[in-house]
């Protein structure tokens, strides 16, 4: 076999790129007795293609014989280095393929000047292993939360609404300057993408003010973020209500962070799936007022 080759992704090979990441997330399913989730010719996520168009320095793959065989991408956002995707095809891996992605990926955080690194990590002890050499440690679980309309009929009456409070259409301006000063920095772009791809967003107003606000896309909920722990309860379950409009059920990822929306969650009957786990080299934001849109984009 020649040497790989690591290089910047081309738009046109995204769809190769993400068959690379669908056999190798269904591989890691089944070695823990899962069944694969997702088909061979699953379409590209459009969250990956903001991903790419927003950081293409941070987009690499390895190439070995003309075919992808591995492939890593990170975000750089404010001080926050976020590694987005990495995964190396089944039979490729333990050939070092992916410290020499990781590598690249690192690079570009420096050089961008980022002061923070973290991620979201599956299960695979090998892959923690390679997050812990750079740097990141373990925080907090991050689980799926899937409800039925009966758990957001429940969420709906156990979140309620203070008097003074009302639900009303998000104002992108505001949702941005909330997400800022929640997460650590500004994220425009891509709440603008968020807006692009189909969410509709709700907005809790307190005093005139926004309190918080939550975007939904079909039946996903995220992101999220709120002032305060009860505003970012209302204005999730706002989302859901919307979401499971016709008897249907929502779905979100929740950090272990978010201690009293994970609490009210389970408690109004929502199913709490396989946790997976965010690790970050130092905390930052007020990581308990903030609900991610899923593991691509954070």
């Amino acid at each position: 076999m020649s040497e790989p080759h690591i290089r910047k992704v081309r738009p046109d090979e995204l769809e190769e790129v993400w068959r690379v990441h669908v056999a190798s997330s269904n591989d890691l399913l089944v070695r823990r007795g899962r069944p694969a989730a997702r088909p061979t010719d699953a379409p590209v996520a459009s969250d990956a293609r903001a991903g790419l168009a927003s950081d293409p320095d941070g987009y690499f793959c390895a190439v070995e014989e003309g075919q992808i065989r591995g492939m890593v991408s990170a975000l750089v956002r404010g001080r926050v280095w976020y590694l987005s995707m990495f995964f190396v095809l089944p039979g490729d891996q333990g050939r070092s393929l992916g410290r020499a992605l990781l590598e690249r990926a690192l690079a570009y955080g420096e050089a961008r000047g980022a002061e923070i690194r973290c991620t979201w990590a599956t299960l695979d002890p090998r892959a923690q292993a390679r997050y812990v050499m750079a740097g990141m440690a373990p925080r907090w679980p991050i689980y799926r939360l899937d409800g039925d309309a009966a758990a957001v009929t429940r969420l709906k009456a156990r979140a309620g609404l203070d008097p003074r409070e009302r639900e009303l259409p998000c104002d992108p301006g505001a949702a941005e300057k909330l997400t800022a000063e929640v997460f650590g920095h500004g994220r425009a772009d891509d709440l603008a993408h968020w807006r692009s791809d189909g969410a509709a967003a709700v907005a809790i107003e307190r005093g005139g003010e926004l309190a918080a606000f939550a975007y939904r896309r079909g039946q996903r909920i995220g992101p999220a973020a709120g002032r305060d722990e009860t505003a970012l309860l209302q204005a999730v379950a706002a989302a859901a209500v919307a979401g499971a409009g016709g008897g249907g059920s929502v779905t979100m990822r929740v950090p272990g962070a978010c201690a009293s929306l994970l609490e009210a969650l389970v408690s109004c009957g929502f199913r709490i799936g396989d946790p997976t786990l965010f690790m970050a080299s130092r905390l930052f934001g007020r990581p308990e007022l903030y609900l991610p849109s899923g593991p691509i984009l954070y």
